[in-house]
């Protein structure tokens, strides 16, 4: 999530300090102010506590998820939860979506050791036959089957090096310059537009999607199931993504890409040489997992029960996918603790009926009909996003009161889920969100160039919520 961001220990002390200083100065004020009608101080309190970490993991003074165990911990000072107890502190920071993301990690290291990432691309790159536009919907597609089962960030990495090395140098050394800087533009933004939709095919494509579809039945009592994932998410995640791609496409005019460089391609392509066995082990754990998922809608089988025993089938001897060291350098600790954070305070927030008040305040005021609603929250979630770049924090702060409302204005709290999660993932228009700043570190795009490019995405996103998402949860009997 802050990978990019330079460490927070290198900002200057002061900046670090007043940082903190504003965070706390929200809670103060919070504490002083009149609890408005409808809420009691303890839900006004958990509100400002969201806020203040909100401020805390955007300007990351301390480690996001340092400044999360800290507010999380405050809550029993305030009266919102105890230490202990169900409801309480500690019950709320775990839950299946941590045991998922632990699994999720050794899935995408287990994966990313194999040739078959970059056996896709080569693959599909053969029959682009040199022509850059539909090369640059090669890496996308590839990358979106990729992000499909593995985390976004590690697939967006993965490709965009990919990328860099195999075409993007190639071409600045053989082809016209202009030409392989608009290349380099359409591929990488491409790229890490493909590594959003992609995540969002499948829930195991991205942690977000698996929390929030914890959080979905927390609060309203039922969650969607993997397939029904796929059959609700896939027709608009696809569709976005080949809207990206014309934009890209659109924005960044491209020709062919010189002979050398596909000489060079092809040559690159060949020697990667056929699966062996170690990929081919990694293949079929990966596609008996997928098997058991997508069978979970009949057969009721937990699906982090599945990603836990699949990533226990990596270690077993004579198959021996993973090894202790390497599966512990690729969990994300500070993903892992933020996201147990703000589910704890997400059930504060609950908890005192604060989403509840939170809803009526705001979108609650333009429910005037189902499908304005939806509308609305359709709208209103990518400028949120820019608000609030931290994907958890999204989720706690919006799903929550538009879950308690779907029932009274006929929404299902799915639609709502699903908007949510896609905008919690990554954003079209935000340069400087972590997903997108893999591909920036490679100096191919400006942040004007990525906010145009993304226009036209977001608009196609924000259409499809409004308009063809509800009959599709519908038609599943959500």
């Amino acid at each position: 999530m802050s990978a990019t961001k330079q460490d927070t220990q290198e900002k200057p002390l002061g900046k670090r300090l007043a940082l903190i200083g504003v965070a706390i100065v929200i809670l103060i004020i919070a504490h002083f102010l009149p609890v408005p009608e409808g809420l009691t101080y303890e839900g006004k309190m958990a509100i400002a506590i969201m806020v203040a970490g909100i401020v805390l993991w955007v300007t990351e003074p301390v480690p996001m998820a340092i400044s999360g165990l800290a507010l999380m911990c405050l809550m029993p000072g305030f009266g919102i939860f105890p230490y202990n107890g169900t409801p309480g502190v500690w019950a709320n920071f775990i839950s299946n979506v941590i045991f998922f993301i632990l699994a999720s990690f050794g899935i995408t290291s287990a994966l990313l050791k194999t040739k078959i990432p970059t056996k896709i691309v080569f693959a599909l790159m053969h029959l682009t036959k040199g022509n850059a536009k539909t090369t640059v919907l090669a890496f996308m597609l590839a990358t979106a089957v990729v992000s499909a089962f593995v985390s976004n960030l590690p697939c967006t990495a993965l490709f965009a090096g990919i990328a860099m090395s195999s075409i993007i140098d190639l071409e600045k050394q053989n082809g016209d310059a202009k030409h392989a800087a608009n290349l380099g533009k359409a591929l990488m933004i491409g790229i890490a537009y493909a590594s959003i939709m992609g995540g969002m095919i499948t829930p195991a494509g991205s942690a977000l999607n698996i929390m929030t579809l914890n959080m979905l039945a927390a609060n309203a009592g039922f969650t969607i199931s993997f397939l029904d994932w796929i059959i609700i998410c896939a027709p608009i995640a696809i569709i976005v993504l080949i809207v990206s791609w014309l934009s890209v496409s659109l924005i960044f005019k491209t020709d062919r890409i010189s002979e050398a460089t596909m000489m060079a391609i092809e040559k690159n392509g060949a020697s990667i040489g056929k699966l062996d066995g170690f990929d081919k082990k990694v293949l079929v754990i990966l596609l008996a997992m997928i098997a058991a998922w997508i069978a979970s809608n009949w057969t009721g089988w937990d699906a982090t029960a599945i990603a836990v025993a699949g990533l226990a089938v990596f270690f077993l001897p004579g198959i021996d996918v993973l090894n202790w060291k390497e599966y512990i350098a690729s969990v994300q600790w500070s993903i892992v603790l933020l996201i147990g954070c703000v589910q704890s305070i997400a059930g504060g927030i609950k908890e005192q009926g604060a989403a509840s008040w939170l809803f009526g305040a705001t979108v609650g005021k333009l429910a005037v009909s189902a499908f304005a609603v939806v509308a609305a929250t359709a709208v209103a979630l990518p400028l949120m996003r820019l608000i609030i770049p931290v994907g958890p924090a999204l989720i706690a702060i919006s799903l929550i009161p538009l879950a308690a409302m779907g029932p009274s204005m006929g929404v299902s709290a799915a639609v709502f889920a699903v908007i949510i999660a896609f905008n919690a993932n990554s954003t079209f228009l935000l340069g400087v969100d972590s997903n997108n700043m893999m591909t920036f570190k490679y100096n191919q795009w400006k942040m004007a160039d990525f906010f145009k490019a993304g226009i036209i995405p977001t608009i196609a996103m924000v259409a499809l919520h409004a308009t063809i998402l509800a009959p599709l949860v519908s038609m599943l009997g959500y």
